[in-house]
């Protein structure tokens, strides 16, 4: 028993996360309704004449080709085909069912409903039934084999109201009796569905509600429906006899969403229960904005229960299976080994993820709810799949992860293409999921259309079509629907376009294609062509019809590329799993830190503009927020706000000290701490502050670093930014800034012992006419190492230095290839501030640990005519790399343009560069906007660059003394925008754990923490 699925070919692809300019206009529904990423885009009617749609969590799998195409690839077979039927128009549905080896197509054709019997190999039996007189408005329809014959149930409008009818049919799709009235109300009726039992079939339909009682009362109802009454009727089919359905009786009332497996029994019904009561603060949130959103959201998510409803319609008290009032309406539900198996897509940890719970028949909870997969950022439920009878036993649990590559024509988890990437996995009737993963590409915004084959799985996505043989970088593909088998360990059987000859006019490939079914190892599809003429019929005739064929998928040697891969297959590197740490406003800058045993500390400061916020409570003074959470290989800490008077600017860094030795008395050594440096603002001021916490991230104390006089007469006041600190090796901490105190933007650093207590003065490092920016530091030994992004011209460096002994820069063209070190004003016309304005390289200097003296001068680690900024240091043994962002200069000769790439260089010992840097451009020449770097035996990176319309994390690997571009390897596509700045940072030299930035689909900022798996 077969439902009929729509699979349309071809919407085009909604991209996945609104950039930042537009992205409080998306609103929280966007973040809080996930399958509107999977199909709530699909507007389309799934009737006839134009009907309402059906509601979201009712959509139906549907593929469309797209009209404009390049030109076809030539040379493969069609597919197997049968013409069944003709079409009317594109939103004339057909509904198919299967019965064994027969199958029933039902449609609609001049006002009548007609039937068709078709054979196992999809031959016509006889002509087609009529099967009475069709509304001209029928928006849902369904059609069911159940052991008597066939039950078709429909929504029309009728005069300003809807009704529900039922109609038998037997075995050869004649009617037993005209269609039953079922029910008729001037109220809204959404959807439909009948679900078979031995005795007959419950016809379940929903009806729209808007909030009532508490929740509308608490102002969380939003526009459109908020609630649906489900309501049923029970059919009895007895045999040649007429059906004799019951009057309408309830099933849930005001229920957020709903799903519903038949069973022998009658049916078991899913729910999503509105809360009871508003939520409290969400962990992750800031205090002023958490009331706020979570009553927004109280309407949204819901708790989840089951009922069942035997074949007499008698309905048994709902079972709570998930009291967290957390769940989305992308409610599933299966018969698996006895069991229901229930999945959702929840929200209770930030992110959402997809859970499953195990429930027995009678409503005790054998598998209590739990995150079906690794957490790897905000995921969305697609489907949920029971086997085929005789099959494996075990369902298939198909979902997305928004945080990870997208798919591509090439295959494998490293391919680039249009389409997005689904996961899948085998789950058992224990809600375990195999270790066995599958990757299918689907260029549109809807789910593929996705059936049980035997003891494996089918599907017909939406891909780039391509040969085995096609070269790579050759004209892009057509898109077109193709079906993919599986077999049990998710390999793929076959895979091809879905072309057959009735479609000759359109290279093959047919209009929409849906209803995907598997029968005894035989898989088809329906597929219908466009309204219009069709080859061999009058050219331009009125009224012409869409043929409707019943196109065989067989597994067969194929010369296309497969849509879909084995993912458990994909070599390192690669994201292992991906959390959330915090959600509320977007992240200026993200800062790490590893701790013994495998934790490790994240400190980050969000984004604030002076002036452009209300969120201050009345009376107090509130800049951005700055907040600490620890994380463990066993899950994570308490999130600390540590203060929400923090400059955006000012940035922020940590630093980690090792245990304390145990006391004369022998007791145990204390445990590790850090110090996390950043900027407050007070009073329209910024001073450098320093924050010492233990493992948990929770504070232990805090004092001012800088006291400077900031206000000036007649002038702005001076400002503090771009902190950096690093642990001195000697019990204390080096800290390092950039300060305008004396007019220019210079770098300051200071040191203080582990109590925090200054121990060297304020030293002013660098004496330049322009503008220093973003200082990083590490402690080498006896020696403090700084790098920083100067503005000055080559003629300001500093004379000497280390670096100078490389030679001088051999003009733009050698710099863009990664050319030698210039210093002491020896670069060429390539140097920065050949134009008016100064480019900007990154300098270096070492200073002693103990006195902060500046040991010989500060080197110029690259010239060029672009503007360097952003440096990253990683410790080596026998020196460090730096890593840094070249964008090219404007058209004008001065300042940043557009583009951007990395460069990385390897210093030695005594600060000199060995060998020219290696250029590190974005995948496919996108422009890379940050870098992650850290260094033990090899050195480990990620850049996050913008190809498309959000960013997209990849990863490398560079050994000491590699001087060519490292292969890059994709992590992760984000949801936010494409001009945000992630700040990547790794915690740790194994570059195991990264932490970076990211706006949440629906437009919270969010801070991510990422495992990584290495070669």
């Amino acid at each position: 028993m077969v439902a009929a699925m729509l699979v349309r070919s071809a919407l085009s692809w909604v991209p996945r996360g609104p950039r930042r300019d537009a992205r409080r206009l998306t609103g929280p529904a966007l973040g809080r309704r996930a399958p509107a990423l999977l199909g709530a885009a699909l507007a389309l009617s799934l009737g006839c004449s134009g009907a309402a749609p059906a509601p979201v969590a009712r959509q139906a799998p549907v593929v469309k080709t797209p009209p404009a195409q390049p030109k076809a690839p030539e040379g493969p077979p069609l597919l197997p085909a049968r013409v069944i039927a003709e079409l009317d128009d594109e939103d004339a549905t057909p509904y198919f069912a299967r019965r064994g080896d027969e199958a029933l197509l039902l449609h609609a054709a001049g006002g009548r409903f007609r039937t068709r019997l078709l054979g196992a190999d999809g031959a016509p039996r006889g002509d087609a039934v009529d099967a009475g007189p069709v509304a001209a408005d029928v928006p849902v329809a369904a059609l069911r084999a159940t052991p008597q014959g066939y039950i078709a149930a429909w929504i029309e409008q009728i005069e300003g109201s809807r009704a529900v009818r039922v109609l038998a049919l037997d075995p050869a799709g004649k009617p037993s009796a005209p269609a039953s009235l079922v029910a008729q109300t001037a109220e809204e009726i959404s959807w439909l569905d009948v679900l078979p039992n031995a005795q007959g079939a419950l016809v379940l339909w929903e009806m729209p509600r808007e909030a009532q009682g508490d929740a509308a009362r608490a102002g969380v109802a939003h526009p459109g429906v908020d609630r649906v009454d489900v309501v049923m009727t029970v059919v009895a089919q007895g045999k040649g006899a007429a059906i004799k359905p019951t009057a309408p009786a309830s099933v849930a009332r005001e229920v957020l969403g709903w799903n519903a497996v038949a069973t022998e029994r009658g049916a078991a019904v899913a729910l999503v229960l509105p809360p009871a009561a508003p939520r409290g603060r969400g962990e992750g949130k800031p205090a002023r904005k958490a009331e706020a959103e979570d009553a927004a959201e109280d309407g949204k998510l819901g708790s989840v229960a089951l009922l069942e409803i035997d074949a007499a319609g008698k309905v048994s008290a709902p079972v709570v299976v998930s009291p967290e009032p957390t769940a989305q309406i992308d409610l599933e539900i299966a018969s698996l080994g006895g069991r229901y198996l229930l999945t959702w897509t929840d929200e209770r940890d930030i992110d959402g993820a997809v859970y499953l719970a195990a429930v027995e028949p009678g409503g005790k909870v054998v598998v209590a709810p739990r995150q079906a997969t690794p957490p790897s950022g905000e995921q969305a439920l697609v489907s949920l799949v029971a086997p085929s009878q005789g099959g494996g036993g075990r369902a298939l649990l198909a979902w997305e992860d928004l945080l990870r590559a997208r798919g591509g024509e090439v295959g494998g988890a490293g391919a680039r293409g249009p389409g997005r990437l689904i996961h899948l996995a085998s789950v058992g009737p224990d809600g375990t999921l195999g270790a066995e993963r599958a990757g299918l590409v689907f260029s549109a915004s809807g789910p593929p259309d996705i059936a049980a084959d035997g003891d494996g799985f089918a599907a017909v996505t939406l891909a780039p079509a391509t040969l085995k043989m096609a070269r790579d970088g050759a004209a892009a593909p057509p898109v077109w629907p193709t079906f993919v088998r599986f077999g049990p360990d998710l390999s793929v059987r076959a895979a091809e376009p879905v072309r057959a000859a009735p479609f000759a006019a359109t290279d093959g490939v047919p209009y929409l294609v849906r209803g995907l079914t598997c029968h005894a190892g035989a898989c088809a599809t329906l597929a219908s062509a466009a309204p219009g003429p069709q080859p061999g019929g009058a050219a331009g005739a009125a009224g012409a019809r869409a043929p409707l064929a019943l196109v065989s998928l067989p597994v067969r040697e194929s010369a296309w590329r497969a849509p879909a891969f084995r993912e458990d297959k994909d070599p390192p590197p690669r994201a292992t799993a991906v959390r959330a740490l915090a959600e509320g406003d977007s992240v200026a800058e993200v800062a790490a830190v590893e701790l013994d045993g495998g934790a490790a500390l994240s400190a980050w400061v969000t984004y604030f503009v002076e002036g452009a916020s209300d969120a201050a409570p009345r009376g107090q003074e509130v800049s951005a927020t700055l907040a600490v959470r620890a994380v463990s290989p066993g899950g994570l800490g308490k999130l600390s706000v540590l203060s929400q008077k923090a400059s955006s600017l000012g940035g922020v860094a940590i630093a980690a000290a090792p245990p304390l030795p145990a006391d004369a008395k022998g007791k145990g050594a204390a445990q590790g701490e850090s110090v996390i440096a950043w900027v407050a603002r007070e009073r329209g001021e910024t001073q450098v502050y320093l924050t010492k916490v233990d493992a948990t991230g929770a504070k232990i104390a805090q004092k001012k670093l800088t006291t400077a006089p900031r206000k000036k007469q007649g002038g702005a006041a001076s400002e503090a930014s771009d902190v950096a600190i690093a642990y001195d090796g000697a019990g204390g901490f080096i800290v390092a800034w950039i300060d305008t105190r004396d007019g220019n933007a210079e770098v300051y650093a200071a040191r203080v012992d582990r109590a925090l207590n200054r121990t060297a003065p304020d030293r002013r490092i660098t004496n330049a006419p322009l503008d220093a920016a973003e200082v990083q530091i590490a402690v080498r030994g006896q020696e403090v190492w700084l790098v920083w992004s100067d503005a000055r011209t080559a003629g300001g460096a500093a004379a000497g230095g280390a670096a100078g002994q490389a030679g001088a820069a051999a003009g733009a063209g050698a710099a863009g290839q990664g050319g030698a070190v210039a210093s002491g004003g020896a670069a060429a016309g390539g140097a920065a501030g050949q134009g008016d304005e100064p480019g900007g390289d990154i300098f270096l200097a070492r200073l002693d640990a103990k006195t902060l003296q500046r040991i010989g001068d500060e080197s110029r680690l690259h010239a060029s005519s672009e503007h360097s900024r952003s440096p990253v240091l990683a410790p080596l043994e026998g020196g460090l790399f730096v890593g840094w962002i070249d964008e090219p200069a404007d058209e004008s000769g001065g300042g940043a343009g557009a583009g951007g790439r990395a460069r990385l260089v390897r210093v030695d010992g005594n600060g000199a560069v060995q060998g020219p840097p290696v250029v590190v451009s974005g995948p496919d020449g996108a422009a890379v906007s940050s870098l992650a770097l850290a260094c033990d035996k090899i050195c480990r990176g990620v850049l996050a660059s913008a190809p498309g319309d959000s960013v997209e994390l990849n990863a490398f690997t560079l050994a000491p003394g590699d001087v060519s571009a490292p292969s890059l390897k994709p992590l992760a596509w984000l949801t936010g925008g494409a001009s945000q700045d992630v700040s990547p940072a790794f915690a740790g030299r194994s570059g195991a754990s990264l932490f970076f930035a990211d706006d949440a689909v629906s437009g919270s900022g969010r801070v991510r923490w990422m495992t990584i798996t290495w070669p």
